[in-house]
C-alpha cells in the first residue's frame, strides 16, 4: 500500500510542478509597452503580486499533496469519504477561500491574476479527482486479490 500511495503523491507533485510552470509562463506573458516611470514602477508592483500570488499557489499545492500520506491509515483508506477527503479536501478548502476572499475584495487586486489563479486551482482540483478516482480503483483491485 506504501508503494500506491506514494506513486500517487509523486504524479500529485509533478502535475502540481507543471501547473506551477504553466502558471509562472502565463503571468510572465505581460505587455510591456515604452511607458514612463510611474508606469513601469506600477508593472514592477504589478509582477511582485503575480509572484505573490504564485508563492500561494505553490504552497498550497505541496501541502495539499502532502495529505495524500494520511491514506496510509488504514481507517482512512478503507473510507471512501475520508480518504476523497485527503485528496481533495484542502485544495477546494484553498478554492473557496480564493473565490470568497480574494474575488469579493478584486478591486485591490488585478484581476487577471487573481482570475488566473482561480483557474489553475480548478484544473488542479479536476486532477485531484481523477487521481482519487484512479486511487479508489487501485484500491479495490487491491482488496479484491488479498
Amino acid at each position: 500500500m506504501k508503494r500506491i500511495v506514494f506513486k500517487f503523491w509523486i504524479i500529485n507533485l509533478l502535475i502540481s510542478i507543471a501547473l506551477f510552470v504553466i502558471y509562472r509562463i502565463v503571468i510572465a506573458e505581460t505587455n510591456s509597452v515604452n511607458r514612463n516611470l510611474f508606469e513601469t514602477f506600477l508593472d514592477f508592483l504589478d509582477i511582485l503580486l503575480n509572484l505573490g500570488f504564485a508563492l500561494i499557489y505553490l504552497i498550497a499545492m505541496f501541502i495539499s499533496s502532502l495529505t495524500f500520506f494520511l491514506n496510509l491509515i488504514k481507517k482512512i483508506r478503507n473510507n471512501s469519504y475520508l480518504s476523497l477527503l485527503t485528496f481533495i479536501g484542502i485544495p477546494s478548502v484553498c478554492v473557496i477561500y480564493l473565490i470568497v476572499n480574494v474575488l469579493i475584495d478584486i478591486r485591490l487586486y488585478n484581476e487577471t491574476a487573481v482570475a488566473t489563479l482561480v483557474k489553475f486551482s480548478i484544473i488542479y482540483l479536476f486532477f485531484t479527482v481523477v487521481e482519487f478516482l484512479l486511487f479508489r480503483k487501485a484500491v479495490n483491485k487491491l482488496r479484491t486479490e488479498y
